[in-house]
């Protein structure tokens, strides 16, 4: 099993990392004007609906992959499979917020509105929180939801206490 987590640990690292790298190649296209930034062509309605639609998208994203391991569902599949449900479930929120964070940088660059720089800037602090460390992962499969600790089997309860 230890075997089995941390290849599971490697392979969502490398999910975590890949959008991160690929914004900051972005980046550093654009400011070093390899790429010209400027480039998406709409109107005032046009950009304001493509933000709105963006802005829900990405704020409707964040919460779900911060607590889509709290689930009922992903917690029972969690225990049945372990190694298996984790990498799934891990990969599906790393996509989802590495893709926002890809797909935001991008948009700031064409369409040079700071708002999507904002929402870039906003999933990479959110991605934070779900860095896929040793502990985490352990922390994430554990039978209890979501790693909170059992009561201690010797504390009395307050019923038997009087």
């Amino acid at each position: 099993m230890n075997y089995e987590l941390n290849k599971v640990v490697r392979v969502l690292r490398v999910f975590f990392w890949a959008p991160i790298a690929i914004s900051v190649m972005f980046v550093v296209l654009y400011e070093s004007n390899i790429l010209l930034p400027g480039g998406l062509d709409m109107d005032d309605q046009g950009q304001y609906i493509m933000l709105a639609i963006v802005e829900l998208i990405t704020l409707a994203a964040i919460p779900l992959c911060l607590y889509l391991f709290r689930s009922k569902g992903i917690r029972r599949q969690l225990s049945q499979r372990p190694t298996l449900s984790l990498m799934r479930f891990g990969i599906l929120r790393l996509i989802i917020l590495g893709a926002g964070l890809v797909f935001n940088t991008l948009l700031y660059y064409m369409s040079m509105m700071p708002s999507y720089g904002y929402l870039a800037i906003i999933i990479a602090i959110a991605m934070t929180f779900i860095y896929p460390s040793k502990k985490r992962c352990e922390k994430e499969i554990s039978p209890t939801p979501s790693g909170e600790e059992e009561p201690h089997p010797q504390s009395p309860t307050p019923s038997e206490e009087g």
